[in-house]
């Protein structure tokens, strides 16, 4: 089955582009992590909220409070579409990484994806 892609586009032959469920999902774990609460009018406390702490500097406890952050939002937002594993967060040249370990649901398949985004000095 194909899903639209995300973001919206018209592919090569002018209809809407699609992807596979495993992209749509990775996607959408990309929406919530960088999402904002209060970002989308419909949906007022979607999100994570991750961006707020980029800019807190970089701390044992930034970095727990980062991965404990993501843990529960994506366990809040995305509990019918995978069963996560792990989360680890860690800093490296001027960069956040967050790397999500899950299981797609109902199928089973194990999957891991690596978020970036870059930090204040």
């Amino acid at each position: 089955m194909a899903y639209p892609d995300f973001p919206y586009r018209i592919d090569t032959q002018g209809r809407t582009a699609t992807t596979t469920r495993l992209d749509v999902i990775r996607d959408r774990i990309e929406q919530v992590l960088f999402t904002e609460p209060g970002e989308r009018v419909m949906m007022p406390i979607f999100g994570c909220g991750l961006n707020r702490l980029l800019f807190a500097g970089v701390s044992e406890a930034v970095i727990e409070n980062t991965r404990s952050l993501v843990a529960t939002s994506l366990q809040t937002w995305m509990q019918d579409d995978i069963d996560l594993s792990e989360v680890d967060v860690y800093f490296d040249n001027g960069a956040l990484f967050i790397n999500v370990a899950y299981i797609v649901l109902p199928t089973g398949e194990s999957q891991q994806a690596t978020f970036e985004r870059e930090v204040s000095a």
